[in-house]
């Protein structure tokens, strides 16, 4: 039987892993990764700094780098961009 300083501690711990999976579902798809630079853009400096922090958080999560740098995401989502029109 837990405490009640340990049924907390253990809550706390749920929802930050709970938080953790709704980031990586919505990274995990191009249109998510998409989505999550788009809103990183509104405080960051640069379009670049937003990627490398949208990219730096799909690596802590998956243990790899969704695209190797930032052109490599421009050249792919403007491909991927024409593909739409």
């Amino acid at each position: 039987m837990l405490t009640p300083t340990e049924e907390n501690a253990l809550r706390i711990h749920i929802e930050k892993l709970e938080k953790k999976v709704v980031i990586m579902q919505k990274l995990s798809t191009i249109e998510g990764f998409y989505s999550e630079f788009f809103e990183k853009l509104k405080t960051a400096p640069s379009n670049k700094s937003a990627f490398n922090e949208v990219n730096e958080t799909y690596f802590e999560l998956f243990g790899k780098y969704r695209y190797s740098d930032f052109n490599t995401f421009k050249v792919i989502t403007n491909r991927n961009n024409k593909k739409i029109k």
